[in-house]
C-alpha cells in the first residue's frame, strides 16, 4: 500500500487507495451519527471532505458545539479545543493528564480502555485550550472514533463534575448555577 506522501506527489490516488480512504470515512461518519440518533449528542453535521480531513460539529456537553476531526492524512481524530480557557500553568493540566492515563492502563476494566496496540490518546494545550487526540494504529478509525468519544464523555461526566472544577464549568463551558443545583 503507497503511503500518503507518495500518493500525493502521483497524479492519481490508485482506487484502493480511494475506496479504502472513501470506507473510513463513511465508517466514521456513521458511528457519529448512531451517537446522535441515539441522542448523545443533541446535534450532529458532517463537513466537507479535503485531502482526507473532515471536519464534524456536535451540540454536546453544555450545549455547546464540538468539533471532531478525522484527519486520515495525520492517522488521527481528535476534539480539538474541548477544554477552552485554561491557562499553560494550570493545574488542570497535570490532572487531567494523570486522570487520562488510566485509559491506557489495566487499572480500568477492558471495555472502558484504549487498546495501544489500536490508538495512542494525546492531551495538547494550544491557545488557552485543551484538545484530545487519538493516533490511530493501522485501520482502526472507528474504534478510536469511539473510545475518543467515550474517554471525552469521562472527562465532562467524571473529571470535570468530581473535580474542583465547578467555577471552571460555570465561566468557561457556560454551566448553568441554577440548573446545577435544581
Amino acid at each position: 500500500m503507497l503511503n500518503t506522501i507518495e500518493m500525493e506527489g502521483s497524479a492519481s490516488a490508485s482506487g484502493s487507495e480511494r475506496a479504502s480512504r472513501a470506507m473510513h470515512i463513511r465508517a466514521v461518519s456513521d458511528a457519529l451519527r448512531r451517537y446522535a440518533e441515539r441522542g448523545t449528542f443533541r446535534g450532529f453535521s458532517e463537513g466537507d471532505t479535503r485531502s482526507g480531513r473532515v471536519t464534524y460539529r456536535m451540540l454536546w456537553h453544555y450545549n455547546r458545539v464540538y468539533r471532531f476531526v478525522l484527519d486520515l492524512e495525520a492517522r488521527s481524530v481528535a476534539i480539538p479545543g474541548m477544554l477552552p480557557g485554561v491557562p499553560p500553568k494550570s493545574p488542570m493540566i497535570s490532572e487531567l493528564r494523570t486522570f487520562l492515563k488510566q485509559f491506557s492502563t489495566d487499572q480500568l476494566p477492558e471495555h472502558r480502555r484504549l487498546d495501544p496496540l489500536k490508538g495512542e490518546l494525546r492531551l495538547t494545550h494550544y491557545r488557552q485550550a485543551l484538545s484530545l487526540t487519538v493516533h490511530v494504529k493501522g485501520q482502526e478509525f472507528v474504534y478510536c472514533t469511539r473510545k475518543l468519544v467515550h474517554i471525552a464523555h469521562e472527562v465532562f461526566m467524571v473529571f470535570l463534575c468530581d473535580g474542583p472544577y465547578y467555577e471552571y464549568r460555570v465561566e468557561k463551558l457556560g454551566l448553568d448555577p441554577d440548573a446545577a443545583w435544581g
